[in-house]
């Protein structure tokens, strides 16, 4: 029974540090002097605890597709009040509910929101502590730092796939420590780029036209013509006669001569005369 109320009075504890995230109002939760608020960004808080070590968790879920992931931090004034400067150990721990692989992670710090920290205003990731490097990642095995432009560490060299978590530890400080500042972490942000598409562009589809309809050949019709007979012509070779060329059959009639023709007559008139005197 005394374990079942521990858990319970642990729970309305808990429930108590972290806020109810409406439309007006995001999940802030309040770890020993500080407080760590979602400000904007497609992401929520949902534990945190101060580790033996010191270091603060913040575990967060990431939804996108908004990962301009905005945190405000509240209470280093308050944390250290007669101190010259404040610093503490962070750990930042994401899990990826994007759908997307993250081959960068990018965490910058900001005294105003929306505006890079410059060198001046001693907000930075301990840039004079070296002890605390390199920072590290459960992730990724390469950190990039930057401390002119503006103060970030880029974490690359892996991948986080959708539905893995993935664990982040490095320090704040701040030599003239303001009651709040902004912790900016934007996955698949790449220095000097921006921020990045890591799927890869889908294979080209092949279009396959399907016709069901099957085409048929175009019938081509040959119209042959009959050959016209030709008849042979018959060469008839003249005989020789001796000297004398043998007359030419013609296949017309032969036309007599006219001497011919006149013999001819006068034997016919000699004969009716003779005819006519037997008779009288």
């Amino acid at each position: 029974m005394n374990s079942f109320i521990c858990r319970v009075f642990a729970a309305i504890a808990i429930s108590s540090a972290i806020g109810t995230a409406t439309s007006a109002q995001a999940v802030s939760l309040q770890l020993g002097g500080l407080r760590f608020s979602e400000i904007s960004g497609n992401f929520s808080i949902v534990n945190g605890r101060i580790d033996p070590d010191g270091f603060y968790t913040i575990e967060q879920d990431v939804y996108g597709p908004d990962t301009n992931l905005y945190m405000s931090i509240d209470g280093f004034p308050r944390l250290c009040p007669r101190c010259s400067y404040v610093g503490i150990g962070f750990q930042s721990v994401l899990t990826n509910r994007t759908g997307t692989p993250w081959i960068f992670v990018d965490h910058e710090l900001q005294e105003a929101y929306g505006f890079p920290s410059p060198e001046a205003d001693g907000l930075s990731f301990g840039q004079f502590l070296p002890q605390f490097r390199p920072f590290t990642s459960t992730r990724f095995s390469t950190s990039e730092e930057e401390i002119d432009v503006r103060d970030y560490v880029n974490f690359s060299g892996g991948i986080v796939a959708p539905g893995d978590t993935v664990v982040f530890r490095y320090i704040f400080t701040d030599t003239t420590p303001l009651n709040r500042f902004f912790l900016l972490q934007r996955p698949n942000f790449q220095p000097r780029v921006g921020f990045i598409d890591p799927t890869p562009p889908p294979p080209p589809v092949e279009v396959v036209v399907i016709n069901s309809t099957p085409i048929e050949p175009i019938p081509i019709e040959l119209t042959f013509v009959e050959p016209i007979p030709v008849e042979p012509v018959t060469v008839v070779e003249p005989v020789s006669t001796g000297g004398e060329l043998a007359p030419v059959e013609n296949s017309s009639a032969a036309v007599p001569e006219p001497t011919t023709v006149l013999g001819a007559l006068m034997f016919g008139a000699i004969a009716i005369h003779k005819r006519l005197q037997r008779k009288d």
